[in-house]
């Protein structure tokens, strides 16, 4: 597949990653103003990593139907974010001082994504019924 036709057709996709790739190495003081909460950073790695998994199901599934069960989907749907979740923390504290990595930070990755893939799952039954 052609570089230009696969982002036309995952463009969704591709601005949502990177999306959380700039919130996440931006400087903290990018969002000084902006009102907080304890361990809100938990709550928006959790929203984050969930919009990024429906998306990547939506785009998946719209694009390549014939996939949707396959191994191929899960390694693009599921371990894709979890490994970029991964591999952002491992890369905060080592490139981009201010920043910090967090094994709490990654867990609500993981959760996020698995919450992501159980609304799209629950979606496409209520869709189904309909």
């Amino acid at each position: 597949m052609q570089i230009k036709s696969f982002v036309l057709l995952y463009w969704k996709s591709i601005s949502v990653v990177l999306c959380i790739l700039y919130l996440s190495f931006a400087p903290p003081s990018t969002f000084k103003g902006i009102p907080t909460f304890e361990n809100e950073d938990k709550l928006i790695h959790f929203l984050m990593y969930t919009g990024l998994t429906m998306v990547l199901i939506f785009d998946f599934n719209y694009n390549k139907k014939q996939y949707n069960n396959s191994f191929i989907f899960i390694l693009v749907c599921i371990v894709f974010p979890c490994f970029l979740g991964g591999f952002i923390e491992i890369l905060q504290p080592t490139f981009f001082s201010p920043r910090s990595s967090s094994l709490g930070d990654f867990f609500c990755n993981a959760c996020g994504v698995l919450m992501g893939w159980a609304a799209m799952r629950l979606l496409r039954k209520m869709i189904r019924k309909v």
